[in-house]
Formats: structure tokens, sequence, C-alpha cells
């Protein structure tokens, strides 16, 4: 097994035992017990909580593996169960299950735990972190070409904090470089060409829409492919939304287009087509490679009064990114958790 899996899957352990901890139970992880048909078993982690008059013992199997897992993952761990006599059984999944798995668990009465359930007890944080490869250095899809210096990006940022003629000024509370999740999209345009004394024709215009993985603001579209590249990098925050909620969004949007009648709301309706980076008057939307890529930008966390704000500066450009900065400002704890800011 690929080491970077053996990690974490371990990590896994101790995300779920810290849990059972902090809610009362005393936890052993990696540990052997002999069943009553004498065959010994080894748990991921044991929880055990007693009253003084009987003890209630819970054993979790943790999977961090890169697929669902099957029904048959299941079944070994209602043998396991039935031969040592523990009242509860919890299957923790990070990419989720099968169909025939849910059966089964449902059958045997064993609770199945995926991302949104790890989501609600370990926090967003935790799990992102857990669907990396590692926990300090992280492999990314960076985008390529970001030319403006750190000296200048860093000026920049110094400004923003001076607040009117210098007086108010914010304290930075933390300055650096950081790698913020996007969704690319390759899309597809379908427009109405009218042409003198010719039929209506259909156009195709491929491009591509970079948006925002924390919140689905769109960012930019290209007209080609952008350069990326794998990299290691740290300061990296790893996607919150998923790409098929965005492109039925996208969709969806270029379809009620057509069915809009009044001018106010077909005011409204282009100020969304706008809002998603997409042209006017399309037929039709179609979408086809769809990947996470980061994009620098060099960050200021700013506070006044207790307040805080993100400052996001382009690395490509330069210049102030105020939807950026607006957009993790808006998710402030989980950039702060990302970055390993811990707040005072």
């Amino acid at each position: 097994m690929n080491d970077s899996w053996v990690d974490k899957g371990a990590r896994l352990e101790q995300q779920v035992a810290a849990y059972f901890r902090l809610n009362g139970y005393q936890v052993e992880a990696n540990v052997k017990r002999e069943g009553k048909s004498g065959a010994v078993h080894e748990i991921d982690v044991l929880a055990l909580k007693s009253d003084g008059v009987t003890e209630f013992s819970v054993a979790v199997e943790c999977k961090a593996w890169a697929s669902p897992i099957e029904k048959d993952v299941v079944s070994k761990l209602s043998m396991v169960l039935a031969d040592l006599g523990f009242n509860k059984g919890i299957i923790v999944s990070l990419q989720g299950w099968r169909s025939g798995a849910e059966k089964s668990a449902n059958q045997e009465r064993i609770e199945l735990w995926g991302p949104d359930e790890l989501s609600q007890r370990l926090g967003s944080v935790a799990l992102a972190e857990l669907n990396a490869a590692t926990s300090n250095q992280y492999s990314i899809l960076a985008l390529e070409g970001a030319s403006v210096s750190d000296q200048d990006l860093a000026l920049t940022l110094d400004r923003q904090s001076r607040g009117f003629l210098g007086m108010g000024r914010e304290e930075q509370i933390w300055t650096g470089l950081a790698w913020i999740p996007c969704h690319l999209i390759e899309l597809h345009y379908a427009s109405m060409v009218k042409e003198f004394l010719r039929k209506p024709t259909i156009k195709m215009t491929p491009a591509w829409g970079l948006y925002s993985a924390i919140d689905d603001r769109h960012i930019v579209t290209y007209e080609e492919e952008p350069a990326y590249t794998t990299r290691e990098e740290a300061h990296v925050i790893l996607a919150l939304t998923k790409p098929k909620t965005l492109i039925n969004a996208l969709i969806t949007t270029v379809k009620k287009s057509h069915d809009v009648k009044t001018n106010q709301a077909l005011e409204r309706h282009h100020e969304k087509l706008n809002n998603l980076g997409l042209p006017l008057n399309l037929e039709n939307l179609s979408t086809e490679k769809v990947l996470v890529v980061h994009y620098p930008f060099y960050l200021g966390l700013f506070r006044k009064n207790g307040n805080d704000r993100w400052v996001a500066i382009d690395a490509f450009s330069g210049g102030v990114d105020e939807s950026m900065g607006a957009s993790l400002t808006s998710a402030l704890s989980y950039v702060m958790q990302a970055l390993g800011i811990v707040s005072s």
C-alpha cells in the first residue's frame, strides 16, 4: 500500500479517537481482542463508556481508501461484533460506500460515516486535511505564470492596512502566499449565428471558466486552457464546494434565460449570467473536463476593534481582488484553520 494512504489511515484513526474522547469515552486504538470463537480481532478504534453498572462498547473500523467500501467490509465487522459481544459498530470511510454496503449496514444495524458525517463531527477543515496526501505539504495542480514579486505584493498589502490618510491602521495578524482552491471547467458555448440570406446556424465556442472552490464565485474565463503543473506546497486551502453543484447552476441559468419575458426579469438574469462569467444570449451550454486547480494569492489577515478580514492580492496581476477577499472573509474560521493560524 502507498505510504500516503497508510499515513492518511493513521490520521483518520487519530481524528476519530479524539472525537470519542471529547464525548466522554475511554478510547483505545489498534487493539486486539479474542472473541468467543477463539479468533483474535484487531479493532482500529475501541470506544468504551461505563455508567458503573454496565459498559457500552463501540468498535470503529476506519477506511481511508481511495474508493468507496463494498458490503464485504460491513459483513466482516458484523461477524467481529457478534464474536466479541460489542454493542455497536461504526465504519468510517473517507470515500463513502456502495449501495450494497449501505443495504447490508441497515440490515446489520451498523452505522456508516462518510464525508458528510465526518464533516459534521470532525469539522470541514479536519476532513479536508484527511483527504490530502500529507499533513503539512500538499501535492496540488497549481496554475503557472505568476510573475509579481513577493516584495511588490507585500507593499500592496501593507497599503491596504493603513486606513484613511494613515489613520486607524489595522493590525496585521498574518501575511503570506497561499494557494486558493478553484474549479477549472471546460465550457462549450452554443450561440446562434445569423447571416444575411442564410439560415441561422449554431456556433460552438470553447472556454475555460475558473471558479472559487470556497463559494463558487467566478474568478476569470480563459479562451484557452491555462497552464498548470503538479507541485508540492504549504499554505494550501482545500476545496469546500463540489463542481457538480456549480455545473448544475451554470446549465440551469442558461436554460432559464430562454423563459425570461419582461425587461426587468431579463436585466436580473443578465446579472446572474455576468456573475457566473457567462456571455449573454447563449442557446445552450455543455461542460467537459473538470479539475481542481490552485490559484496563488498573497493574503493578509487584518484586525481592527475585534473584527477580522482577509485581503487578497492576485499573484498574477498584483491587484487587490476584493471579491476573493470577501469570499475568504465569509469563510474566516475555515481559512484560518487551513493555514494553521491560531485565533487569539
